[in-house]
């Protein structure tokens, strides 16, 4: 029988997830004081996104075969040292690579630290640990914003940087002594299982490969499978999926930059992620209820239409002529929050659960490949696309089309919806 450990070490979860939390953000605006404009800050998110497909292959094998304290303390490390020289990236080639490292070394504790929980307590208390676990996580994301945004008053971007590097460092320290080693040893298999380590994990990192995946299991894809019923639910809802990970790519890649571009100051553009981000604390807390009571696909289709239109809405604030600094920030702090932080939440509940579904019944490897392989694409394909669209047309525009894609998103669900 296991028995209920201390587990005061998922509390490191805070100051980690404040450190990696605004990262992306912050190398935006850095990208832009550097000189760099849309098509750069896409090909830097762009390389992140790219790296975060090998990286989940690579950590999830190892975390099958390697000490779960071990491979967490390395990830503390690993992102800590590129965040620590951050001052040293004077160019945006060498930010890049700072930041694609980060990712990287930040993908291998997302595995561990789930597979640790369940390995270090009884089953019953599996959910309550890895509820208490994903709110610590946000709590340390929402921290790190908060903190970036007071920070921006008086540091540089690469200070602060810096500031997050030495608190991962703190946290590596704290880690090798509060870090139990498991009591068991799961294989990655076991979070398959469970609703809620799965939902947790994909939350963290939405690539999951138990094995690679080959051309064979992409066939699912073709024209025929896509227009006969039934057989064409599992390759629509990954379609569905696609789309909306091409959206957000779209979206998310240049929005902070946009924010900066239309008047907003640096701590402004923060601020914005920062409400972004206590929503969907909130909507995670709404959608927990909401999926108790109503059909996913219902919860899915109605959250694409508020996230699509949230989507326009900022994109044509955008396009207005000679609209106030203050009225773009407010209007923002309006809209974003709704989509992402309400919509964002519900679809990523609603979604994952129907994922979990199809996994959970057969071919769980094959399933897991072929989603996680269509999210890295479309996350890449999306942040790529988005820096081009911007540089050629305009802000706006890039979040409308954004926004259009996901009503586009909506009548799919809507199509799964009615069977």
């Amino acid at each position: 029988m296991i028995k209920h450990k201390d587990t005061k070490w998922m509390y490191l979860v805070v100051p980690f997830n404040a450190s990696t939390g605004p990262l992306s953000t912050l190398v935006t605006l850095q990208i832009l004081a550097l000189g760099g404009n849309a098509i750069t800050v896409s090909y830097v998110i762009s390389l992140g996104n790219a790296v975060l497909i090998p990286a989940s292959i690579i950590w999830g094998f190892l975390a099958d075969r390697m000490n779960r304290k071990k491979q967490i303390l390395m990830s503390f490390g690993g992102v800590s040292v590129p965040l620590i020289l951050m001052p040293l990236a004077d160019n945006v080639q060498t930010l890049a690579l700072n930041y694609s490292l980060a990712l990287f070394m930040s993908t291998a504790s997302t595995t561990p630290f789930n597979l640790l929980i369940m390995e270090s307590t009884e089953k019953k208390h599996w959910g309550s640990l890895l509820s208490r676990f994903s709110f610590l996580s946000s709590i340390g994301m929402l921290s790190g914003l908060i903190a970036s945004t007071f920070l921006v008053l008086f540091l540089k971007m690469y200070e602060i940087e810096e500031v997050l590097g030495f608190t991962v460092l703190i946290t590596l320290i704290l880690g090798i002594k509060l870090i139990p080693e498991p009591v068991i040893t799961f294989e990655r298999l076991a979070i398959i299982h469970h609703k809620e380590s799965f939902m947790i994990r994909l939350k963290h990192l939405p690539l999951f490969f138990l094995h690679l995946p080959n051309p064979h299991h992409f066939k699912m894809f073709s024209f025929k499978r896509l227009s006969m019923k039934p057989i064409n639910y599992i390759p629509l809802l990954y379609l569905g999926l696609i789309i909306f990970y091409v959206s957000s790519g779209i979206f998310n890649t240049v929005y902070p930059a946009g924010l900066y571009v239309k008047g907003l100051d640096k701590s402004e553009v923060l601020a914005v992620i920062t409400v972004g981000m206590i929503f969907q604390i909130i909507g995670f807390r709404i959608a927990e209820n909401m999926l108790e009571n109503r059909d996913e696909k219902k919860i899915a289709y109605l959250s694409l239409i508020l996230r699509g239109s949230s989507y326009i809405s900022v994109g044509v604030i955008a396009l207005l002529p000679l609209v106030l600094p203050s009225l773009f920030f407010s209007l923002n702090l309006l809209f974003y929050p709704l989509a992402a932080g309400i919509a964002f939440a519900n679809f990523y509940s609603s979604s994952t659960t129907l994922i979990f579904k199809i996994v959970g019944e057969r071919s769980q490897g094959r399933g897991l490949g072929v989603y996680s392989t269509v999210v890295g694409i479309s996350l890449f394909v999306g942040s790529l696309l988005s820096g081009y669209i911007t540089h050629y047309l305009s802000y706006g525009i890039d979040f409308i089309i954004a926004g259009l894609l996901l009503l586009a998103d909506s009548l799919l669900f809507r199509y799964l919806e009615e069977g």
